[in-house]
């Protein structure tokens, strides 16, 4: 064990700091806002880190389905850092670069159950009607535990750009990449 080990294990605030710069250097994503709340509002950051394995819960969703669900979300709650994030977490899943960028750039087909799976995304962010029929038609398919993964990916990607707004930290309309 380091001295930097043990001193990071006796400051917590000190831990929970390399964790986070450890994080923004892993994934090139800005976290200046979880500085803020370690700054400010520990307890808070503590709370916000309980949520974030809710982000990205999936073992019975297609891999493929939940990011379709996932990055159509993100794409609709952010067109910059946490939709590049999202990105770089399906990469880093094995999502194909061209499934990818048809799904954030439209720049494809799709196959017909994420093109389902886009329009149910939609569907349940807009609060429309065909969103019951859709989800439906999806569960007859993919199953219950599948469609909690996916409503659990797109009630997380509102919560970052939400939270990075709300606190000043928030940038959008920055160019998503696909980096390989």
């Amino acid at each position: 064990m380091t001295t930097g080990t043990i001193q990071n294990a006796d400051n917590p605030k000190q831990s929970a700091l390399s964790q986070i710069e450890a994080f923004e250097t892993a994934y090139g994503y800005d976290c200046t806002y979880m500085k803020a709340m370690l700054k400010h509002a520990p307890e808070a950051l503590e709370v916000f880190n309980a949520f974030v394995p809710m982000a990205g819960h999936r073992r019975h969703a297609p891999l493929e389905v939940y990011f379709a669900a996932k990055l159509t979300a993100y794409r609709h709650a952010d067109c910059g850092p946490c939709l590049q994030l999202a990105v770089r977490f399906a990469q880093q899943a094995g999502v194909p670069d061209s499934l990818i960028e048809t799904l954030v750039f439209d720049s494809g087909e799709l196959s017909e159950i994420l093109e389902r799976t886009q329009a149910f995304t939609r569907a349940c962010l807009a609060n429309t009607a065909d969103s019951e029929t859709l989800r439906s038609e999806l569960s007859w398919e993919l199953g219950p535990a599948a469609m909690i993964e996916i409503g659990l990916a797109i009630a997380a990607a509102q919560v970052f750009p939400i939270v990075k707004s709300a606190t000043g930290h928030y940038k959008s309309c920055s160019v998503v990449t696909l980096e390989v």
